[in-house]
């Protein structure tokens, strides 16, 4: 419980001088847009009870003036004053109404995951169903993948139509489709598969060390809530199942040393660019698969990890006053400082001391790799990726 003594307002009236969007509310939280991570769908919930808030996303959390000071970098004094001298102007409505009680919705029941087997058989019988886009097609290979590479990790476009067709197909084939990530019982009671035109986008199979199809993340064609990627889930559907946080693994298994990156397909083209072996996280943040693998290949040869992640880690964080943030920048009174850069270095900072703990527990040594830097040290901002850089190293335009 934050301490609300000597304090005439509370956090409700802190989100409304902060204008943030309230996506859902009840008697005792809110889930808004988070305003540190700039994610659109709610994933920060303001507890209105205890006055404290917390990002599912990014984990930003803390007390009433911790949501206002930690944005614009003030103290918490200062914080108050601005806060209340809003609420002296009026810059807010208190028209918050405790809903009435609604009769609570049954949880979805959901089905239990199936077998390493059964996903890759029924994921295999699906992939050889679709075909890539040319257009996708030439996507991929203007990120330095060929042809050949393009078959053999059996990229795929996400089809706007026929699911229901394909999943009968499927199951005329014996498949299993019950517990298979992306299926679901529709309100027909037929089984489909949770995609659609909405999700059009390149297929991106998640391979195990087995080289398992253990599911798929899809690259959007259309960048959706910030997001370029989404998983191939059904978890909110009747006898749906969730995609979980597969870690994508490509390469030789033996090598002395692997690289850790974020994205399989960033990954993959990594590793064909590189002869290295890669160990793709799911996210930046999103560690939990990446241990057990770490510990499977410390019984074969592995004696080094590599940090391959993205360039953010070294951004920049002054204020070039092209950015559409800039006015929080203003708002902070330090205009050369920009909050929303400074926070989306955290975040992959973070990741990445995350990885460097879970190394330090197997007593791995690791070691960061840094490109495109300039005199400074910081990213120039050119070559964001590990596959860019070794894309950029073909072409002879950068050096180590």
């Amino acid at each position: 419980m934050y301490d609300m003594s000597g304090f005439d307002y509370d956090i409700r009236d802190v989100v409304r001088v902060l204008n943030l969007r309230i996506r859902r509310k009840n008697s005792y939280s809110y889930d808004v847009d988070c305003p540190f991570c700039n994610f659109e769908t709610g994933k920060m919930n303001i507890n209105i009870q205890k006055d404290v808030f917390r990002c599912n996303y990014c984990n930003e959390q803390g007390g009433m003036l911790d949501l206002y000071a930690k944005l614009y970098h003030l103290t918490k004094s200062e914080a108050n004053r601005q806060i209340r001298e809003a609420l002296n102007l009026g810059q807010y409505r208190d028209d918050y109404k405790v809903p009435e009680k609604k009769k609570e919705l049954p949880e979805m029941e959901n089905s239990e995951r199936a077998s390493d087997e059964v996903l890759d058989h029924t994921y295999a019988e699906m992939l050889s169903m679709l075909p890539l886009s040319q257009k996708h097609r030439e996507d991929l290979l203007g990120r330095g993948l060929t042809r050949e590479q393009i078959e053999e990790q059996r990229y795929r476009s996400v089809p706007a139509f026929g699911m229901k067709e394909m999943t009968r197909w499927l199951l005329e084939k014996e498949c299993t489709v019950q517990g298979v990530p992306g299926f679901y019982l529709d309100s027909d009671g037929n089984w489909t598969v949770n995609l659609n035109a909405r999700k059009s986008g390149i297929l991106i199979p998640i391979l195990s060390m087995e080289g398992k199809i253990q599911g798929f993340q899809i690259r959007l064609d259309q960048v959706t809530d910030s997001r370029k990627y989404i998983w191939l889930s059904s978890t909110n559907y009747p006898y749906g199942t969730s995609s979980g946080s597969p870690v994508h693994v490509i390469g030789n298994l033996d090598d002395e040393e692997v690289y850790v990156t974020e994205g399989a397909l960033k990954g993959t083209i990594a590793h064909y660019l590189s002869g290295n072996t890669f160990l793709c996280a799911p996210g930046v943040n999103q560690h939990r698969g990446i241990a057990p693998v770490l510990e499977a290949l410390l019984k074969r040869n592995l004696r080094f990890v590599r940090e391959a992640y993205d360039m953010d880690k070294k951004m920049r964080i002054n204020c070039d006053h092209h950015s559409s943030h800039c006015a929080q920048c203003t708002l902070t009174g330090q205009p050369e400082y920009c909050p929303f850069r400074l926070r989306k270095r955290e975040i992959i900072q973070n990741g990445c001391s995350r990885l460097y703990e879970i190394c330090r527990e197997f007593s791995l040594p690791v070691k960061r790799i840094l490109w495109d830097l300039d005199a400074d040290g910081e990213w120039k901002g050119e070559v964001k990726g590990i596959d860019d850089y070794y894309y950029a190293m073909k072409k002879g335009q950068e050096t180590i």
